[in-house]
């Protein structure tokens, strides 16, 4: 049941039509007499309209509409008027009543009229009060959003702009709202020029400023673009995302673009990408393969070493590289939970393995591998580390192996000994063969001799030019440490030898640190005169 005030000065009408307007339970109908008291009574009343004939006494129809707009705004205002008074009528609709109802002969058809139009009035002022509401409810969430927040009709005009775009842009909402025509681009890109939430509007979509990342999931739109305008000129990367503002019946009445400033995820990730072209760079340059796998053993990063490892290039990472596929079958089984516990309990020391290049041919390696730790959930994700190819260190190996077994042969053959002397400790290795068959001392292998054990072999009477030639070497005057002495044997008879060496290490001072060099018998007879009785020939 709607409230109305009536207000005539005539009180047999008042009375008819009051009967006639209640008669369905529809209204309660309050009387009066004239505009004064009408204005006495609107504000205690809360009434839903105010029904007034315009030919009054003292104050009549038009003025009161225009004291009730002054003081209780949009509040439904309908006029009764006579016939052949379309000025008064006019009058009425500018100074804001709702509808106008001409006096009659029929009053049947007049009063079903007013209550038409009193609905009516009713109806569009609360409609209207519900979306002033909702519109002002919309406004207080956008304000409370903490992202840059506007809001446009379907006119292009802004409805909303919240206080954190206020903050970003420097604009004022009370200079902003209300306005189209893209005003609401210049804060950002300095002209008037279609934005995102524009291309919501849109069928298709088009955008005119410079993007990147486009997203459509569904009706709504985001994209990363660069204002040119914010922060004094300098710019800024935004994140941006709008979409439709719809009624209840689906029918869209607008847009909303909300706006995030990422100018500082944009130059962290700008650094990271700088840190991680300058570490995949260094990993180029190094000479050993660097590799990086998730937890299944697929290939997330390789150098270019690894791929020529294998035979591979760039392009074959596109097509997904498993690491389990490069190793050998004898090894794949091992390799595989050597790995999976490198990436749990920690870093490899270091394991050898027989991989496969792309081409089925084989090479041992050594690969080392670390955790790749994820920073949010401190979980291991994968594991990187190096693949260093032992071909070439193998094949040296046995090389080596092979000239120091021809060596030995030779060295036998020839009664020849081998000695190496450190000068910080006086101790001498790889004597002991010769020592035992030549001069027949078993002495302990491992075990380094020492030179005051040497020199009691040694005849007393050959130990000074022994010296003699030690220090003229030392002391750069000879390019060898050569000399002749008798060493005496385990059986007591005297064999002639010759040593000769070099040093092959000295300090920085110019002092020896190692000597090295041959010994070996002049002659398999000995001799059993004391040397001390006589002199070298």
């Amino acid at each position: 049941m709607y409230s109305i005030l009536y207000v005539d000065d005539d009180e047999i009408l008042l009375s008819v039509n009051k009967i006639y307007l209640e008669k369905n339970g529809d209204f309660s109908v309050d009387l009066a007499s004239s505009a004064t008291i009408a204005l006495e009574r609107i504000p205690a009343g809360k009434y839903d309209a105010i029904l007034s004939d315009y030919q009054m006494p003292g104050m009549d129809g038009i003025a009161l509409l225009k004291e009730v707009r002054q003081r209780h705004g949009n509040l439904p205002f309908i006029l009764f008027t006579g016939k052949g008074r379309e000025e008064v009528v006019m009058e009425a609709l500018n100074h804001g009543a709702d509808f106008y109802v001409q006096k009659g002969p029929d009053l049947k058809g007049m009063i079903a009229e007013l209550k038409y139009k009193l609905n009516r009035a009713i109806e569009r002022r609360r409609i209207g009060d519900d979306l002033k509401r909702s519109r002002q409810q919309m406004t207080d969430i956008i304000n409370f959003l903490p992202d840059a927040t506007f809001v446009i009709d379907t006119r292009g005009r802004v409805i909303a702009w919240n206080h954190a775009i206020e903050k970003m842009t420097g604009c004022r909402k009370e200079d902003i709202l209300g306005k189209g025509d893209y005003e609401y681009a210049i804060p950002f890109f300095g002209e008037r020029m279609p934005m995102l939430i524009d291309t919501v509007l849109q069928d298709p979509p088009a955008l005119n400023q410079p993007c990147s990342g486009l997203r459509l999931p569904e009706n709504k739109i985001s994209q990363n673009l660069f204002a040119p305008r914010m922060n004094g000129g300098r710019g800024a990367h935004l994140w941006v995302h709008a979409g439709p503002l719809c009624d209840a019946d689906g029918i869209v009445e607008g847009a909303i673009e909300t706006i995030r400033d990422i100018s500082d995820v944009h130059r962290i990730k700008h650094d990271l990408d700088q840190s991680l072209n300058a570490n995949r760079g260094f990993a180029n340059i190094l000479p050993v393969g660097v590799y990086e796998i998730d937890l299944v053993c697929q290939l997330t990063f390789a150098n270019t070493i690894t791929y020529e490892m294998f035979g591979l290039v760039p392009e074959d990472f596109n097509l997904g590289i498993n690491i389990l596929d490069y190793i050998a079958d004898p090894d794949r089984e091992r390799a595989f939970r050597e790995i999976q516990g490198a990436a749990k309990e920690g870093s490899s020391s270091g394991k050898e393995y027989l991989l496969q290049k792309s081409d089925g041919s084989t090479f041992p390696a050594l690969i080392y591998g670390a955790p790749v730790i994820d920073p949010e959930t401190k979980q291991p994700v994968g594991l990187r580390g190096v693949i260093i190819d032992l071909t070439r260190r193998k094949q040296e190996a046995l090389a080596l192996f092979e000239s120091e077994e021809r060596l030995k042969l030779i060295l036998a053959g020839g009664d020849i000994g081998v000695w190496d002397v450190e000068m910080r400790n006086l101790a001498v290795h790889d004597i002991y063969n010769w020592c035992h068959s030549t001069l027949g001392y078993d002495f302990e292998p491992g075990k380094p001799l020492t030179v005051n054990a040497c020199k009691a072999l040694i005849s007393p009477h050959d130990l000074p030019k022994i010296i003699s030639a030690f220090y003229r070497h030392v002391e750069g005057k000879t390019p060898l440490f050569e000399s002749n002495f008798r060493a005496q044997r385990r059986d007591g008879l005297w064999v002639r030898v010759t040593v000769r060496g070099k040093v092959i290490e000295r300090t920085a001072d110019g002092e020896p640190l190692r000597i090295t060099g041959m010994i070996y018998a002049m002659s398999r007879e000995p001799e059993s005169d004391d040397p001390l009785t006589r002199s070298d020939p």
